[in-house]
This record gives structure tokens, C-alpha cells and sequence, in this order.
């Protein structure tokens, strides 16, 4: 049964972490400080499409960048409404973190080595 909390606990780490949400309506993060080139971010416009793309300039009006094809990519500033950056070694490491504890601890705790 602890095996099985563990590796649920494990999973929904690793799938609700893995994206960070840089601006939305919520954040107070102006999208010129949040946004660096040749950077890979995952653009949600207004109309609730998504673009995942690499910058490669930023001016005044708009974001250019490439898509995973290699297509180039512009969108408007004003059409954007969430920016969100995956990290899924942070979250990997979290996850090997969160596993390595919920075996140690215990052994620790009974002052047994660790499968027995």
C-alpha cells in the first residue's frame, strides 16, 4: 500500500509540475521580463489556442519564433494570455527526491536497513 501511495504521489508530481506558468491574468509579470530568445515557451492566446515555440526576437507589437517543424511563428502581444515554460528536470529531480524519502525515511525510522 505505501508502494502504491509513493508512486501516486510520485506521478502527480511529475505531471502537475512539469509546466510553470510565467504570466497570466493573475501573475503581475510584465511578458518582456518573462520572455527570453532562443528560449522554448508555450504561448495560450485569448481565444484559448496554445503555440509552442522558440523565441527568436521580441519588439513592441509582437513575439517571433520558430515551432517545432521549424515554421516561423508571430504573435501578438495584446492576443496572449498565459506564457508557461516546461521544467521537467526540476520536476524529474523533485519526483527521484520525493521517491528516495518515502523509502529512507522509514528504514531510518525502524533503524533497519532500507528492504528490510
Amino acid at each position: 500500500m505505501k508502494k502504491t501511495s509513493a508512486a501516486l504521489l510520485a506521478f502527480t508530481l511529475l505531471f502537475n509540475s512539469c509546466t510553470t506558468t510565467l504570466v497570466s491574468a493573475n501573475k503581475q509579470v510584465h511578458l518582456e521580463d518573462a520572455v527570453q530568445t532562443n528560449k522554448t515557451y508555450t504561448f495560450v492566446q485569448n481565444n484559448g489556442s496554445t503555440q509552442k515555440i522558440q523565441v527568436t526576437n521580441t519588439d513592441a507589437e509582437q513575439i517571433s519564433g520558430k515551432d517545432e517543424n521549424g515554421k516561423m511563428i508571430n504573435i501578438q502581444k495584446a492576443e496572449i494570455a498565459e506564457v508557461k515554460k516546461n521544467n521537467t528536470l526540476g520536476t524529474v529531480l523533485i519526483t527521484v527526491g520525493v521517491v528516495a524519502a518515502a523509502v529512507v525515511i522509514p528504514a531510518y525510522a525502524r533503524n533497519k536497513p532500507v528492504g528490510q
